[in-house]
C-alpha cells in the first residue's frame, strides 16, 4: 500500500503514528488519522455498491484498482491496517455481486465477476495461510465466503473447487493444531495450579463462550462456510470432493470438540448437493439422529437443521417415522429456561424441522403422535430470528395453499393458525414485509362469520391488530 511519509520529527512511541510498508518495500510512518480517513472512504464505497448493485457496473474497474492495494497490504502488526483490509474485502465481495448483476442486466457474460473473484482470492488467501491471529483470520475467511457466494453459478471449475477445498481443509488442520496446543497448555496450567493453595488459583478465563478455544471454533465455522459457498455456486463441480468431506465428517462427529463443525458441514451437503449427497448418508445420518437429543444445544440445533434440509429429499422417507417420533419427544419436553439462549434456539430449530417433516413427509407420520397439534403449540418461534422468518413464511404459504394437514379436519386448527399470523404481523424481526402482505391478504379473504367464530383464539392485542388489518 502506498502511503505518504510522516512529516517532522516525532517520538517513535507516539501512538498517533504507525509504520507501514510501501509498494516498493520501504517503511514509512503514517499518522493514524490517514487510516481513519481511509476507513471512512471504504465504508462510503460499501454504501454506494450496496445501494446501487448492478447500477455500479461501469465504476467497478476503477474501484477495484483502488481497493486492491488494501487487500494486499502487509502491515501484519497493526490492527488499523487489518480493519481497513477487512472492510475492503467486504466491498470487494459486493463488487463481485455488482459485476454479476450488472452483466445480467446488460446481457453480458459473467466475465468481470470471475476476474474479480480470482484476483481477490489471489490477494488474500495466502494471508490466511501465513497469519495466525484469529481476529484477522475471522474477517478474511468470512469475506472470502461472501466473495464466492456473490460470484454466482458457472464460474468455478472442477480444478479450482478441488484446490480451494484442499486449501480450506489445510487451514482447518492448522486451527485444530492450535486448539490442541492450547488445550494441552491449559491442562498443564491446571495441573500446576492444583498444587497451589485455593486462594492463589486464578479465575477460569477460558469459558466455553470466550477465549482462544471459542475463537478457533468460530474460525473453523468460517472456513466451513467457504466450503458451503462453493457447494452453493458450483454443486456439480464440488461433487468430486464429497468423499473428502465424508472422511472429515466421520472424524469430526466422533469427537465432542468438533461434532458441531461436522454437523454443519453435513447441513451444507444436504442444502446444496441434496440427493447427490446420498452416498455419504450412511456416514452421517446416524449421528444426526443421535444428536437430536445431544446435551450440547449447538449440536441439537445443527441436527434439527439437518433434518429440516433433508425432509424434502425422497430417500429421507426411509427414516421419516423414527424422525417424527424423535422430534415429537423433543418438542414434548419442558421448554428451556429464560436464560438458556442456546437451548431456546435449538428448540426453535426442532419446531422448524417438525414443520418441514409434516409438509414434505406428513403421510409417513405415525397417527398417534398428533404432530400438527404439537407443532402449532410451539408457534410462533422468536429466538432464532432467521429461522423464524422461514418457518412463518412456510406456514403462511401453507394457509394460502389450503393445506389440510395444517388447517385440520373441517378447519379445526384455523383459529389457532390465525392467532399465530396475527401475532407475527408487523414483527419485522420474525416476519418479512412480503409475509405481512400475505397475512393481510389472508385476513381480508376470510368471511366475517368465520373470523367471529375463531375470535376465542385471539388475545385482545391480536383482535386489535386484526381489526386494524381489516380496515386498512
Amino acid at each position: 500500500m502506498h502511503a505518504p511519509a510522516a512529516a517532522g520529527n516525532v517520538d517513535d512511541d507516539d501512538d498517533s503514528y504507525v509504520q507501514v510498508q510501501t509498494g516498493d518495500g520501504k517503511y514509512v510512518r503514517v499518522h493514524t488519522e490517514k487510516f481513519q480517513d481511509m476507513m471512512q472512504s471504504v465504508q462510503l464505497l460499501h454504501t454506494f455498491v450496496t445501494e446501487m448493485e448492478g447500477g455500479y457496473f461501469e465504476a467497478i474497474p476503477e474501484t477495484a484498482k483502488v481497493l486492491l492495494p488494501l487487500l494486499t497490504a502487509r502491515e501484519e502488526y497493526t490492527m488499523l491496517c487489518d480493519e481497513v483490509r477487512g472492510t475492503a474485502l467486504q466491498v470487494w465481495s459486493l463488487l463481485i455481486k455488482s459485476a454479476r448483476l450488472g452483466a445480467q442486466e446488460r446481457g453480458q457474460p459473467n466475465a468481470m465477476a470471475k476476474e474479480l473473484l480470482g484476483t481477490g482470492l489471489q490477494a488474500v488467501f495466502g494471508q490466511l495461510e501465513q497469519n495466525q491471529e484469529t481476529d484477522f483470520l475471522h474477517e478474511i475467511s468470512s469475506g472470502i465466503a461472501e466473495c464466492i457466494k456473490n460470484v454466482g453459478p458457472g464460474v468455478l471449475s472442477n480444478e479450482e473447487v478441488r484446490t480451494l477445498t484442499s486449501r480450506v481443509f489445510a487451514l482447518m488442520d492448522q486451527s485444530l493444531a492450535r486448539s490442541a496446543k492450547h488445550a494441552n497448555e491449559e491442562a498443564k496450567n491446571k495441573q500446576e495450579a492444583s498444587h497451589l493453595p485455593q486462594e492463589l488459583h486464578g479465575g477460569d478465563e477460558d469459558d466455553d463462550e470466550q477465549g482462544p478455544a471459542a475463537d478457533e471454533d468460530q474460525l473453523r465455522r468460517n472456513y466451513e462456510e467457504i466450503l458451503g459457498a462453493m457447494m452453493k455456486v458450483s454443486p456439480a463441480e464440488f461433487l468430486p470432493c464429497l468423499p473428502q468431506c465424508a472422511e472429515r465428517i466421520q472424524h469430526w462427529v466422533a469427537t465432542k470438540e468438533n461434532k458441531v463443525l461436522g454437523l454443519y458441514l453435513v447441513c451444507d451437503l444436504l442444502d446444496h448437493l441434496k440427493e447427490h449427497s446420498e452416498s455419504a448418508w450412511p456416514i452421517f445420518m446416524p449421528k444426526i439422529f443421535e444428536s437430536i437429543f445431544d446435551a450440547d444445544a449447538d449440536a441439537r440445533t445443527a441436527a434439527a437443521y439437518a433434518v429440516n434440509l433433508a425432509a424434502p429429499l425422497p430417500k429421507f422417507a426411509e427414516a421419516a417415522p423414527e424422525v417424527f417420533k424423535a422430534l415429537a419427544k423433543l418438542l414434548s419436553a419442558p421448554k428451556p429456561k429464560k436464560r438458556e439462549e442456546k437451548a431456546k434456539v435449538a428448540m426453535d430449530n426442532a419446531v422448524a424441522a417438525m414443520l418441514s417433516m409434516l409438509k414434505d413427509k406428513g403421510q409417513l407420520c405415525p397417527p398417534d403422535l398428533q404432530a400438527w397439534d404439537l407443532a402449532l403449540s410451539k408457534l410462533p418461534i422468536k429466538d432464532d430470528c432467521e429461522e423464524a422468518k422461514k418457518v412463518h413464511e412456510k406456514v403462511i404459504d401453507m394457509v394460502l395453499q389450503q393445506n389440510q394437514g395444517l388447517l385440520g379436519a373441517e378447519n379445526r386448527n384455523l383459529g389457532k393458525v390465525l392467532s399465530i399470523l396475527a401475532e407475527i404481523y408487523k414483527q419485522e424481526e420474525i416476519c418479512s414485509k412480503e409475509c405481512d402482505d400475505k397475512i393481510l391478504k389472508i385476513f381480508k379473504g376470510i368471511p366475517q362469520n368465520v373470523l367471529v367464530s375463531a375470535a376465542s383464539n385471539f388475545s385482545e392485542k391480536q383482535q386489535k391488530k386484526i381489526e386494524k388489518m381489516l380496515h386498512s
